[in-house]
């Protein structure tokens, strides 16, 4: 793989379209580290923050089952 140091050399020497080639692939390669590297970062820290809720007491939802509390449905005849 081609780096700065071709790059400058191709300069140097007048050749703009082979710097450019090296300039693109030298870029290329960085933006696929920067995006393995994102990824990466995303895979470890997506789920290292959720601790689930856990609780030892017991919720009082008013719900008891009597009957009673059931209010009747009224129906259309």
């Amino acid at each position: 793989m081609a780096n700065s140091k071709d790059m400058i050399g191709a300069v140097a020497n007048g050749d703009l379209n082979k710097a450019n080639d090296i300039f693109n692939d030298v870029m290329a390669a960085k933006q696929t580290d920067a995006w393995d590297a994102a990824r990466m970062d995303v895979a470890r820290t997506t789920f290292d923050d959720v601790t689930p809720e856990v609780t030892d007491e017991p919720v009082d939802t008013g719900i008891t089952g009597d009957p009673e509390e059931v209010p009747e449905e009224e129906t259309e005849e």
